[in-house]
């Protein structure tokens, strides 16, 4: 195998006929290039090189080999120190036979797929490849799975992302729910002072502190995601609203008093707060009436003095 450079990781996809469609997952999201073996050494020298390939913003994503040949994929690693899991694989058009490809060097966060799909998932795969071999069909469901989970993962907090919180909460809205259900909002108080004063490596590891609590909060009724920045969501399910402001003020408790502290470098950073804003289903249309409902009573957390939960009352609506 080539020597892997450390700004890329390269995947060798060896003769490829035209028409090959190259599967692509990531955890992250980051720069992914389709190369005949001419530009790819090109490129491995830093020299220019043409750029065959696609940008994927978004996984998984398909690459199509334009013409025969010896082909290589490659994705970025600049501006990240680690590029975590990514997977690859090959699709031959004809009989539809597929490879899974190995990176030239294993990277030190790649996890084991976990198996356990449903069997609507694994006959559509079978009609892909065209096997219906238990070995064929476990694979299968271990790259579904995977993929799934690296699309839906939040890379720093390990928590579901945006995208499927906003798949959980339109379910959540689906003709005939038929149980009671809250958001809850919160965010990070003071956040970007966390960032300004002690830097970003710090204000990361406030994130993943608050991910950590939430995820030990979480239980079969509640569903916890990072929506983005400093802000984290809680789906909370067959609960009404006495229990929803119980389940969130334990959680703002536990944080507040949780210590943020660097024992070897003799630095304490001083306490984590979250400010919350909670919105029933039962007051809201849809999903996005009741986030900005949540959202309302967040802000009314933020102005009332923070480190603070508040419901969304039709007299919270009045008065903003």
């Amino acid at each position: 195998m080539t020597p892997q450079s450390p700004r890329y990781k390269h995947y060798d996809l060896g003769l490829q006929p035209a028409g090959t469609v190259v599967e692509i997952a990531l955890s992250s999201i980051n720069n992914v290039r389709l190369l005949d073996e001419r530009n790819y050494r090109l490129y491995a020298a830093s020299q220019p090189y043409k750029f065959l390939g696609g940008l994927t913003v978004k996984t998984p994503s398909k690459l199509t080999v334009p013409t025969a040949g010896q082909w290589h994929l490659v994705v970025d690693r600049e501006g990240l120190p680690k590029l975590a899991n990514s997977n690859v694989r090959t699709i031959q058009p004809g009989h539809k036979r597929f490879r899974v490809q190995e990176a030239d060097a294993v990277d030190p966060q790649k996890t084991e797929a976990e198996a356990g799909e449903t069997t609507q998932e694994a006959e559509s795969a079978v009609a892909i490849t065209g096997q219906d071999s238990p070995a064929v069909m476990g694979e299968i469901l271990k790259e579904l799975h995977q993929y799934k989970r690296i699309a839906n993962t939040d890379a720093l907090t390990g928590l579901a992302n945006r995208r499927a919180f906003d798949e959980k909460l339109a379910s959540v809205f689906a003709p005939g729910y038929p149980h009671p259900a809250a958001l809850v909002i919160s965010d990070v108080d003071h956040f970007k002072k966390f960032n300004d004063t002690y830097g970003h490596l710090v204000g990361d590891k406030v994130l993943v502190i608050v991910a950590g609590l939430l995820r030990d909060h979480a239980s079969d009724s509640l569903f916890v995601a990072r929506a983005g920045g400093e802000e984290f969501a809680m789906i909370i399910e067959g609960q009404h609203v006495a229990d929803v402001l119980r389940i969130a003020d334990s959680v703002r408790a536990a944080l507040e008093q949780t210590p943020f502290k660097d024992e070897a470098a003799g630095i304490d950073y001083g306490r984590i707060t979250i400010s919350m804003g909670i919105c029933m289903k039962s007051d809201a249309a849809d999903p996005k009436d009741i986030y900005a409902k949540a959202d309302s009573a967040l802000y009314a957390s933020k102005k009332g003095g923070r480190n603070r939960c508040t419901l969304f009352t039709a007299n919270l609506q009045a008065a903003s």
